[in-house]
């Protein structure tokens, strides 16, 4: 029986196993399906329900904070067109590798054509972006089913789950036995030692070392580490754009991305490549994938001996080749290496990067108005648009999990639903996104969110009236003949205002950092539209 008395049902058990595993938000938008579930989580006070606007952005609040705390994101959507909306957020954490699980109420049939509503084979259709789709039809399937679902997400290289719940097995009584203990925590894998000594050897013949950091640096809360390995090597520590925060950017080793500039597709972009790569003799990849935009569509070139550290073993030599892949969590393997490495400093063997103009934008350098606008340990969501690019190269970090960007899935909207995502998480630190006027009226609705939930954030819209970086390769490849990027926008203060929330407007630094700061001392929902000037607007 429930605390109230009530019979114990599937979804009770279903809410205890998810507070058992520490969840204490999940992210949803209920459907019929899924009353029972939500009628459980009514009678559990230690879990909080987040009401989005949309499954779109549950599942992108979900994986804000997962990236923010490490710790897996729950999202809600009832099935059929609750749980594909939800698609492009699971299909983003899988990309970045983002624990999330994807909670779905299903229909009592498996077969698709049983005449249900929202019926359809989604265990099918989300086997390629998932690390693995589960259902229970019974409540006694609900706790071993969930326990399967958390092994799978968390396991090895992390990355989101499906976990079907039909109808009955919510809703119907569950056995009055007392649930399984959790099953043990997944243990880090441990770096194989002959792996390690053959790579300090590899490192010892290196007189010109480098180091590249991804996401996978951050997932096994390796930074330290990174950062001690760097400073024995004496080697300037490069990063992916999962792997902003894994060095603070006031290292004195931290060279920032591998390029200072970007085109708008990543094309063309070799000589925008740091020179230290062709000056290197070997280079040591930490929990790299070596994509696209990182490489600048592959026009990196490593060095000729290159090494890997990750935890999936099929990112040895996807792209280039490699002299020794270590398989192994990122934190072992860099611990294990600083034991076999010699205990002296090297002195390193090139700047990181001498002092440089910045990116600007449209003429004015916006990253460090922001970064002079927030504390050290403010939370920025970068969406996809111009000024998250500038920043991913400019934008100064000084703790991980500070800088988040939907890097693979390149996923337009993501800003404003995981900033609140990292707002319930962290209840005392700003949450700023940084969004395009186009990503903004993907998800701008979620505001509604953000204050009926009392998760305060601050969202910066840049309005040119443009989606921009198509925009620009239409100019660069098409001799500007422009289709389908115009905008015509509404007034953002006045949408903003609608749902109470502040907003104000700036055209020049001064007044944008000056807003910025006042919105985020407002402690309030605010939004700061900087308006600018597309000169092919």
């Amino acid at each position: 029986m429930t605390a109230e008395g009530q019979p114990r049902t599937g979804a009770d058990l279903l809410v205890r196993r998810l507070r058992e595993y520490g969840v204490r938000h999940v992210f949803g938008y209920p459907g019929g399906p899924l009353t029972p579930l939500y009628d459980a989580l009514y009678r559990e006070p230690a879990v909080r329900h987040v009401l989005a606007r949309d499954e779109q952005g549950a599942g992108f609040m979900a994986d804000g904070h997962a990236r923010a705390t490490g710790r897996p994101g729950v999202c809600i959507a009832v099935c059929g067109p609750g749980a594909f909306n939800a698609a492009t957020p699971v299909a983003t954490a899988f990309s970045d590798s983002v624990p999330v699980l994807l909670l779905n109420g299903q229909v009592p049939s498996r077969d698709p054509r049983s005449g249900y509503y929202h019926e359809n084979d989604q265990l099918s259709a989300f086997a390629s972006f998932t690390r693995g789709q589960f259902r229970a039809d019974e409540p006694g399937e609900v706790v071993p089913a969930l326990d399967r679902a958390w092994a799978a997400m968390t396991e090895g290289r992390p990355g989101p789950v499906l976990l079907d719940l039909a109808g009955k097995a919510l809703w119907s009584k569950a056995p009055e036995t007392a649930l399984p203990p959790l099953p043990p925590a997944p243990k880090p894998r441990p770096a194989d030692a002959k792996d390690i000594q053959a790579l300090a050897r590899l490192i010892a013949g290196w007189r010109r070392p480098l180091l590249m950091a991804g996401g996978g640096v951050l997932t096994a809360g390796a930074a330290p580490l990174l950062a001690q390995v760097a400073e024995r090597l004496g080697a300037p520590v490069f990063h992916t754009l999962m792997g902003k925060c894994a060095i603070p950017s006031a290292h004195p080793l931290a060279a920032g991305l591998p390029w200072r500039r970007g085109t708008s597709d990543a094309s063309d972009m070799g000589p925008n490549m740091s020179p230290l790569f062709a000056e290197a003799d070997g280079m040591l990849a930490v929990g790299c994938r070596f994509t696209q935009v990182t490489t600048g569509t592959w026009a990196l070139k490593p060095p000729r001996s290159l090494a890997q550290i990750d935890i999936d073993p099929a990112e040895f030599g996807r792209h280039y080749p490699v002299a020794l892949g270590v398989h192994a969590d990122a934190r072992e393997a860099l611990a294990a290496l600083l034991e076999a490495l010699p205990a002296g400093r090297r002195e390193p063997w090139a700047a990181a990067g001498p002092p440089r103009e910045p990116w600007a934008m449209y003429g004015m350098d916006l990253p460090a108005r922001i970064r002079r606008a927030l504390p050290r340990d403010a939370v920025v969501v970068a969406d996809v648009t111009q000024l998250a690019y500038r920043m991913i190269v400019d934008y100064p970090v000084y703790e991980p999990r500070t800088f988040l960007h939907p890097a693979g899935m390149v996923s337009m909207g993501y800003g404003l639903p995981a900033a609140v995502g990292v707002r319930a998480a962290f209840p005392d630190r700003p949450v700023v996104a940084v969004m395009g006027d186009g990503c903004f009226q993907m998800t701008g609705m979620e505001l509604a969110t953000a204050v009926q939930e009392k998760l305060p954030v601050v969202v910066v819209v840049i309005n040119d009236r443009a989606l921009t970086l198509i925009k620009a390769i239409q100019h660069r490849r098409y001799a500007g003949r422009f289709i389908g990027v115009d905008l015509r926008n509404p007034d953002f203060p006045t949408f903003a205002r609608a749902f109470g929330v502040r907003a104000w407007t700036a055209e020049t630094e001064d007044d944008f950092e000056k807003a910025l700061r006042e919105a985020v001392d407002s402690g309030e929902t605010a939004l700061v539209e900087m308006r600018v000037n597309n000169p092919r607007a």
